[in-house]
């Protein structure tokens, strides 16, 4: 349907728009076009309403402006000027359209017109060309014509599927039709002979403009479905000019600026008129701004007395008389109003004074372009047409209805009916107006002036319309469908009937939700709400109340679910439980049925969860931490345990984010640390991303042993003290790493060389009681180092690892390796591991050295 949609508006700026000093694309009709939206805010369905074509510009456009833009896309498809058309010889079209001939066809087809039909429009538009080529010239006394060019009217009859002798007794001749309905054909003047031939190229191309409109709003109608009608909002998008004032205005300008000044008064009424009512109706402390106002004008149009405008310009043309020329000093000379005037200047000219200014009329034309009859028996040779397309365009062209009614009829009145009508629908929807702005009056680019801007923004109220928006409030609902809608905000309101009092219940309401004062006011039967970030508020608000609302009917659904399914099945398990020895693993009973794998599965989880926390409550204090410690070096960090499913099952390194876990059964201050680390101000240096963490001991300059625990991220080793507080100074950053030395004798002892001497770091990973955590660290470590483009060496020695902690070059200590206890000095808490000069003696014959 969107596709069909952008079709469609192709195929209305070729045929309804021309080029004029304005636009490029000027619209050359009034519009109103309808789409539907059902739920989702999909367009469903789309109906064009058009009506004023000027039909007179086919036979000549004013001059300065184009034809319709579909010929000159005829002419520049078949490579010619078009100055050998007389429909076209006096244009301007001085622009390349950026569309084809063959894409418009195309367009056609898309918008469900037989395929074998997209040629007769082109023949249909070349016809109306072709007509303008037809000469007449008089013979005998001057009462009879002939055709000059017969070979002409023979490709015209061809083109529309008519014989050649009905063309050309249409062309020339007119039916008179007596009382006892017989029919007697008179010769045409001359003058009357060209405005018939003008005649009916303006009607078909309008009937023809219908038939593709018709073909059009058939495709984009959309599948009728009555639920979902009743469900659709629709938006109406009405296309109007805006005041016209050119050097020469005719009857169609007369016309638009009738109804602009109609819109005009809508939206003084629906955007300027209306809200103050409404402000001082509430009891709003209003002062009213005085708004200017165009029923003057509207009122010479269509209710002046004795005869309107529109009255005077239908009363003139309906008069029979030999010529077609429109005199506005016979016209008009009975209306007397302050807002029209004839003009002493120009002969043939009158004045109206719109909202905008002063605008003059040419009124030469009127009559010719008022009358919109076409002669009957041009109706009944092209209902006679061999070709279905034109069949369908003149149907009441039928034997059976050509010759009731009149030959031509004004439509001065009914151009206002249908305005009115128009009006009388807008008023029932929900309006917005667009404001269209122009920069200057050349229609030159990057001109700004501020006269002629001024001048459009003072005569289109938008001054007004800013100091009521200012002073007043951008939205306005009423009372109890603002209760209704928000009262789920508001936990005592929210089940709770107002009984008549909404006024109190909107106050508290705006109360509850700590809503500034002077952003909204509640009136007698409306609320008033100043700006649109409020109205997100409230709707953020209720959005969040009703998921709320939403998850507590599902809990309790879904608790209820669970006591019916599983309720047995539970129970048996409590009791399986409490009589069950907590230091030793027993096997559930298993749910059988539908989901069972999933529940005992997460049934599993918990229980294990449950048990372990059994076993570490049932240590000490001190083998509690070593265990919990283990828990996060092998589980946490390897994405093996975790709140977090997605973790478990990528198997990837948790975020330092995730590092503090709510599991109950890990006490948290195992985490004050790396919550640290995560708080401190240089975190993206320390890394996003912790590989490894574990307790150890370090060796100091001073060979004094401290306890503390490290902390392998992507990017540092960070060390923390046994009270986990960060220690900033011993961070080693891994792009500084140079190698790591390991011993065949101690699987627990590691020492870090880095690039800058003096800074070595001795390690050890006794502590944590299991024997792979230093393979662990070091694989870890050695990945880590290597992503970031740093490869280490890993060297093992077997007796002696020479290091230089002192912070000064070419001072070396050395971790020497024994299996004899008696070199060992005794050890006692922050005393050196042993007393020889520059040489730490490391005994590895029993488990517990560094305990």
């Amino acid at each position: 349907l969107k596709t069909r949609l952008a079709h469609l508006f192709n195929v209305l700026d070729c045929f309804g728009s021309a080029q004029t000093a304005d636009s490029i694309y000027a619209s050359k009709y009034t519009s109103q076009l309808q789409l539907k939206f059902n739920y989702f805010g999909d367009i469903t369905s789309c109906q064009l309403k058009t009506c004023l074509l000027e039909k007179s510009r086919v036979c000549g456009p004013p001059k300065g402006e184009s034809n319709f833009h579909i010929f000159h896309l005829l002419m520049e498809h078949i490579g010619s000027d078009g100055n050998a058309y007389p429909y076209l010889s006096n244009t301007s079209h001085s622009f390349g359209l950026k569309v084809t001939l063959p894409s418009i066809q195309d367009s056609l087809v898309e918008l469900g017109m037989p395929v074998e039909e997209k040629e007769l429009v082109i023949n249909i538009l070349t016809a109306i060309l072709i007509l303008g080529q037809i000469q007449f010239r008089t013979v005998g006394e001057g009462k009879n014509i002939t055709v000059t060019n017969p070979a002409v009217v023979r490709a015209v009859a061809k083109l529309l599927g008519v014989t050649n002798q009905s063309m050309m007794d249409m062309l020339t001749t007119t039916p008179l039709i007596s009382g006892n309905r017989s029919v007697k054909m008179s010769p045409l003047s001359y003058d009357k002979a060209i405005s018939k031939r003008n005649s009916l190229a303006g009607y078909l191309y309008l009937r023809l403009f219908n038939e593709v409109l018709m073909s059009a709003n058939k495709s984009l109608a959309g599948e009728p479905n009555e639920k979902s009608d009743d469900l659709c909002l629709t938006l109406d998008i009405v296309d109007g000019y805006g005041i016209k004032g050119g050097d020469l205005n005719n009857f169609a300008v007369l016309c638009i600026n009738y109804s602009n000044e109609k819109l005009h008064q809508c939206f003084i009424e629906s955007a300027l008129t209306a809200p103050q009512e409404l402000y001082l109706q509430e009891g709003l402390d209003w002062d009213p701004i005085r708004i200017p106002d165009n029923r003057g004008t509207i009122y010479l149009f269509t209710e002046i007395q004795p005869l309107s405008l529109m009255e005077c310009i239908e009363e003139e043309c309906n008069k029979p008389k030999e010529t077609t020329s429109f005199q506005a000093d016979e016209a008009f000379g009975g209306i007397s109003s302050p807002y029209f005037m004839l003009s002493h200047e120009v002969e043939n000219e009158f004045i109206v004074r719109h909202y905008v200014g002063e605008v003059s009329y040419d009124a030469t034309n009127f009559h010719k372009m008022a009358m919109t009859g076409l002669a009957k028996d041009c109706k009944r040779v092209m209902n006679s047409s061999k070709l279905p397309l034109v069949q369908r365009m003149f149907p009441d062209g039928a034997q059976a209805e050509w010759m009731k009614g009149k030959s031509e009829q004004c439509v001065a009145q009914g151009y206002v009916n249908a305005v009115d009508s128009l009006l009388k629908d807008l008023k029932n929807k929900f309006l917005s107006f667009v404001r269209c702005i122009k920069p200057n009056l050349s229609s030159t680019p990057q001109l700004f002036e501020d006269d002629v801007v001024e001048d459009q923004v003072r005569s289109s109220c938008l001054v007004e319309t800013a100091l009521i928006k200012q002073r007043g409030f951008a939205f306005s609902s009423d009372l109890v469908a603002f209760v209704q809608r928000y009262k789920c905000t508001h936990e005592e309101d929210r089940f709770r009937r107002c009984d008549g009092d909404w006024q109190m219940a909107a106050d508290r309401i705006c109360g509850n939700l700590q809503i500034d004062m002077d952003l909204y006011f509640v009136g007698f039967t409306c609320i008033f709400i100043k700006d649109s970030a409020t109205i997100l508020y409230l709707e953020k608000k209720r959005d969040e109340c009703i998921d709320l609302i939403v998850l507590k009917i599902q809990l309790c659904w879904k608790r209820r679910y669970i006591n019916q399914k599983l309720g047995p099945h539970l129970r048996a398990l409590r009791e399986t439980l409490a009589q069950a020895d907590r230091t030793k693993k027993i096997r559930l009973p298993k749910l059988q049925g539908p989901f069972s794998a999933d529940i005992n599965d997460y049934l599993e989880r918990i229980y294990m969860c449950w048990w372990a926390s059994c076993l570490i409550k049932s240590l000490k204090k001190s083998d509690r931490n070593i265990v919990r410690i283990a828990i996060i070096a092998h589980s946490a960090f390897r994405g093996e345990f975790s709140d977090t499913p997605e973790l478990i099952r990528s198997g990837k390194p948790m975020n330092i984010h995730c590092l503090r876990m709510k599991s109950q059964y890990i006490s948290s201050e195992l985490f004050d640390g790396s919550a640290l680390l995560a708080n401190s101000n240089d975190r993206s240096a320390h890394g996003k991303k912790i590989h490894f963490t574990a307790p150890i001991n370090r060796l100091n300059r001073k060979h004094v042993v401290e306890r503390g625990h490290v902390i392998l991220t992507d990017k540092a080793l960070i060390f923390l003290t046994a009270k986990f507080e960060l220690y900033p100074q011993k961070t080693i950053f891994l792009k500084n790493v140079l190698s790591l030395s390991l011993s065949t004798h101690v699987d627990t002892m590691i020492v870090i060389h880095q690039i800058e001497a003096g800074k070595d770091m001795v390690l050890d990973f006794g502590v944590t009681g299991i024997y792979h955590t230093l393979p662990e660290f070091v694989g870890n470590l050695y990945l880590a180092c290597k992503k970031l483009g740093n490869r280490i060496q890993v060297n093992v020695y077997h007796d002696r690892i020479r290091y230089n902690n002192s912070r000064k070059p070419n001072v070396f200590d050395e971790l020497s390796f024994s299996a004899k206890k008696e070199k060992a000095t005794k050890l006692k808490p922050g005393a050196p591991l042993c007393t020889l000069k520059n040489k730490v003696v490391i005994y590895y014959g029993g488990r517990d050295l560094l305990h």
